[in-house]
Order: structure tokens, then C-alpha cells, then sequence
């Protein structure tokens, strides 16, 4: 499908949205979003021969309407998405991102239906958000989906409780968020600290406890930690070695799974604010979930084998290349890389006409991978615009330099009504 057929259907099916949620909605707020992404991949890429079987290096359009409001007692935020990536057929969904209700008076409240969770302090990664683990760090990313659960939430004048039930219908799922799960957990204002608590039972990763805090040190100075430790969890890893020819040629065993005993998150940052509408943030955190650089070059080493194997008699080409492709999933982890630091310079001042911009530098302190961000925005009155470059880079065994793409340009358009 062409891209001009894909904006064209997109609109249309918006607009039919928009008009049903305007008879069917009271207080209704709508936003459309025009998304475009121009990704480049890396010409010396190890991945090479497998990447045609992956999205990697593929032009992205996504156009979406954005319905927010209320139908009686229950809240909604309904998106409706066409998108398309380069190569690659059109498509397009209806997600009802929020659908809840609450009820209750006093002290108590309950909210029943789906809705977004998400809950941490920090800007790069959120230890303690184990309900929404959302992605963080995403250029103009589509808006997240809620959670469906049952909640009971006791409030004071400073301090909340909150115990959920999650998924109720839902054990394990493929993804941690879409597990069964109970949590429960604690917001507190002590005079200029925020402090944080929660709990989470799973099967997957049985107890997960953690807290966070935010803390205002000075006017200008916002300081804040977060840290998480869970009885389990998994992840994805690279064959162990010495792997055997038939494991490295075979898609379903290119990755293995690793169970981890008692892994820890923490995060340490803060935020320096001036009134000229600069801002520099600083964070450093720990991931015990993700990749390791030994895993990162055990990866590399692995793909160049199986690289060597591309036109041995006996041997398809097919095989080496979708297991090649299979193995890029490592790529998937929420943290490339153990130990990483993140600096954002940031600057906005409505005074100047709507104009906004940030510089990010995310490093990995374990191989010396580097992501450079920079972006600038726009906004006035229902309007905004938004564009930036991403570039990856670093030592040749790192996991940012070892990513296929070598970076992307972005670009949004979004109108609300």
C-alpha cells in the first residue's frame, strides 16, 4: 500500500472515530498525530544478512486519533492507528487505551476497568514501575495502553494507599505487564521529599519490592532515587559457549533464557532548574535485567559464525539468515546494557513563541556504547511540531555500536481540537 493510500485511509477512519465519540461522549477532548520515522542502518552491520527478516532500517508512519472524555460513570481514552512500516503491508486498530470507572466516597475510592498505571520518579528508567513497565526514552511514542484491574486507593491529607489486582482473568502472559498480578503500593509527602513504596506478586517474578524518592534539596535543585529488588526474573541471553553448529542455525534456539535470583534496579539522579527556562538533568542507574557486555561480544562472535556459514554445501542460506535475524531480538531489552549514565540538557520558554529543545547523551558505563538525541519542538495554541536525530555509536563490541541502525530522523505533526 502506498503511503498517500495509508494517510488517506488513516484520515478517514479518524474522522469516522471522531465523529462516533463526539455523539456517544461527554467533555470530549480530541488530538490527531501525524508520526514519521526515516531510520538508516549501518553498512558494516555484523547483522547484516538476517536484518531483511527484521524491522531494522525500516522507513515508519503512523498517523493516530487521540479521543479522550467520559460515556456516564466510565472515563475513556480511545486511540485510533494507522501505521506502516517500510516494505511492508498497512495497518490499522482501534485501542480503547482507558475504559474506568470510579466509584466510592470519603477516604475510599475503587477503580475497576483499564487504565494506565504507570508510577516511578526517574526520566531514563523507572525501577519501581512494575505494573506499566513502560519504555522509556522513545521518540514520540504512541500513547501507552492501560492496565485492566481492580483497584481499592485510601487517601489523606499526605499519603496514599493503593492495592491492585491486575489482569484479574490472567496468569502468565508472553508479555510481564499482561501477567496476573497483586500489588500494593504507598505515596507519602513528607515536608519536601515525595517517598514511594510498592510491593508486586507474580508468578513470574514472585515478590518484586521496591521505593523511590523525590526531594526538593534547593528552589533550583530536584534530587531523586529509585531501586527495586525482585525474588526472580528472566531474560533473554546469547547461546552458551561453546555452541554447538546445529543451535547457532536453528531461529527458536538463536537467544536462550536465563533465570536470575535475586536481581536488582537502581536509579540515582537530579534535575537543576533556572528560571531563563533552562534545565540539566543527570541520572545514573543499575539494571540487574539486562544484557551484560560479555553477552554483547559472546552475540558478535556468534553472528560471525554463523556468517561463515552463508553457501557451505548442506547448509541454507535461510536457516543462517532467520537465525541471524531471530538473535537481533536480544536488542529487545528494556536496558541494552547494565550500568548506564544520562545527561539532558533541556530548554523551554512559552515567553519565546512556543519553542522547546533538549540534547540527551545516554552512555553505557559497562562498554562505552553511546545514544545521542537531539530534539526541538513547537507549540501554539492547538498546534504542535516536533523533530530531532537519534545517532548510536561507540566501541565496536558495544551494544549501541553494535545495533543495526546507525540512527533515525523524526518528525510529528499534532493538532488537537
Amino acid at each position: 500500500m502506498s503511503r498517500t493510500a495509508l494517510l488517506a485511509g488513516a484520515a478517514l477512519s479518524l474522522a469516522a472515530s471522531g465523529a462516533l465519540a463526539e455523539d456517544a461522549l461527554l467533555d470530549l477532548s480530541y488530538k490527531t498525530r501525524f508520526v514519521g520515522e526515516d531510520r538508516h542502518l549501518r553498512d558494516d552491520s555484523v547483522f547484516g544478512p538476517g536484518l531483511p527478516l527484521t524491522s531494522f532500517g525500516r522507513d515508519r508512519a503512523r498517523l493516530e486519533g487521540e479521543a479522550r472524555g467520559k460515556a456516564g460513570p466510565i472515563s475513556l481514552l480511545v486511540t485510533a492507528r494507522q501505521s506502516a512500516r517500510e516494505g511492508e503491508r498497512a495497518e490499522g486498530e482501534l485501542v480503547a487505551n482507558e475504559a474506568y470507572s470510579n466509584f466510592g466516597a470519603g477516604a475510599n475510592r475503587y477503580t475497576a476497568g483499564k487504565k494506565i498505571l504507570s508510577g516511578d520518579v526517574g526520566f531514563g528508567f523507572r525501577p519501581i514501575d512494575v505494573l506499566q513497565r513502560e519504555q522509556r526514552l522513545q521518540a514520540l511514542p504512541p500513547a501507552l495502553e492501560g492496565i485492566p484491574h481492580l483497584a481499592w486507593e485510601h487517601y489523606s491529607a499526605d499519603s496514599a494507599w493503593t492495592l491492585v489486582w491486575a489482569n484479574p482473568t490472567h496468569e502468565r502472559r508472553d508479555e510481564p505487564r499482561d501477567d496476573g498480578s497483586f500489588a500494593l503500593r504507598h505515596y507519602s509527602r513528607w515536608d519536601k521529599t515525595d517517598l514511594h513504596g510498592v510491593a508486586r506478586i507474580s508468578s513470574r517474578y514472585k515478590l518484586e519490592t521496591g521505593a523511590a524518592t523525590s526531594t526538593v534539596a534547593h528552589e533550583s535543585l530536584e534530587l531523586h532515587s529509585s531501586f527495586l529488588v525482585q525474588r526472580r526474573d528472566e531474560r533473554r541471553a546469547p547461546l552458551a559457549e561453546p555452541a554447538a553448529t546445529a543451535d547457532l542455525l536453528a531461529p527458536d534456539r538463536a537467544l536462550r533464557t536465563v533465570t536470575l535470583d535475586n536481581p536488582r534496579k537502581l536509579l540515582l539522579g537530579g534535575t537543576w532548574t533556572v528560571e531563563s527556562g533552562w534545565s540539566l538533568l543527570a541520572e545514573a542507574w543499575y539494571d540487574g535485567t539486562a544484557p551484560t557486555a560479555e553477552d554483547w561480544r559472546t552475540l558478535a562472535q556468534q553472528t560471525e559464525r554463523r556468517r561463515a556459514l552463508i553457501g557451505t554445501p548442506g547448509v541454507p542460506d535461510a536457516a543462517v539468515n532467520g537465525s541471524i535475524a531471530a538473535s537481533t531480538r536480544l536488542f529487545e531489552a528494556q536496558n541494552l546494557t547494565r550500568r548506564s549514565a544520562l545527561g539532558r540538557l533541556a530548554w523551554t520558554d512559552p515567553a519565546a513563541g512556543g519553542w522547546s529543545a533538549s540534547l540527551d547523551w545516554l552512555h553505557s558505563l559497562e562498554d562505552g556504547g553511546w545514544a545521542a538525541t537531539a530534539a526541538m519542538g513547537w507549540e501554539a495554541d492547538r498546534l504542535r511540531l516536533d523533530a530531532g536525530l537519534r545517532r548510536y555509536g561507540g566501541k565496536p563490541d558495544s551494544a549501541y555500536r553494535l545495533l543495526p541502525e546507525r540512527g533515525l530522523l523524526f518528525f510529528g505533526v499534532s493538532l488537537a481540537f
